[in-house]
């Protein structure tokens, strides 16, 4: 079955109902009258990417790209309040124009289709995007399960604060450079072009 992704702006109804349904299946949340993640409701302007298989969304991936900072002068998501930051990343973030990092917020995946074409599509549909709107800094707080199987795929992440328990699990805060994680996808699909070459022509 093939993934597609597509790119709502300000949310997509149907990848809310998935978020929901993850969160209460993980024990994030308690069931709640309106079907929606209540953290969720006042979020800042977004860009939500559905990856869906034959019409039904399966992942969904929100990126937040309101350059007004909510919170302690420099987030936007109140998920950051919760950890203590570095004071590297706290400057870093107070010198740099708000319009070039984006932070990664609510992510979400069916269990069936963990670890597969689901994520892959959301991720790289996510980089191209920040890469083309000229982004630099992505930063998020995610959980430590997912944090050690972004790190397997190489994904550079530096820790921008010790892990807290949060939202049900020991939860990370991260930043990642985007440009230092382009030039290692770019690498990554080089070495992969080489080797199935070298394998066609030891074939034939």
């Amino acid at each position: 079955m093939s993934i597609t992704v597509e790119a709502y702006t300000g949310g997509n109804e149907a990848a809310k109902q998935l978020e929901y349904e993850i969160y209460l299946e993980e024990g994030y949340i308690e069931a709640n009258e309106y079907g929606v993640v209540l953290e969720n409701e006042d979020y800042p302007d977004f860009i939500h990417f559905v990856a869906s298989e034959n019409g039904v969304p399966v992942g969904s991936l929100r990126l937040v790209t309101d350059p007004k900072p909510r919170h302690e002068s420099i987030f936007r998501l109140a998920s950051f309040t919760h950890f203590g930051i570095e004071d590297w990343a706290r400057e870093l973030l107070a010198r740099a124009d708000l319009a070039s990092v984006v932070e990664v917020g609510t992510m979400v995946i069916r269990p069936g289709h963990r670890g597969g074409k689901a994520y892959a599509a959301l991720f790289s549909k996510a980089l191209e995007f920040c890469i083309m709107s000229g982004l630099r800094y992505a930063v998020s707080t995610v959980d430590a399960g997912f944090h050690d199987r972004l790190l397997r795929r190489g994904i550079p992440m530096r820790h921008m604060g010790e892990p807290e328990f949060y939202m049900g699990s020991e939860t990370i805060p991260v930043m990642v450079d985007i440009s230092e994680l382009a030039q290692r996808v770019l690498a990554a699909q080089a070495a992969a072009g080489a080797s199935a070459e070298n394998a066609r022509a030891m074939a034939s």
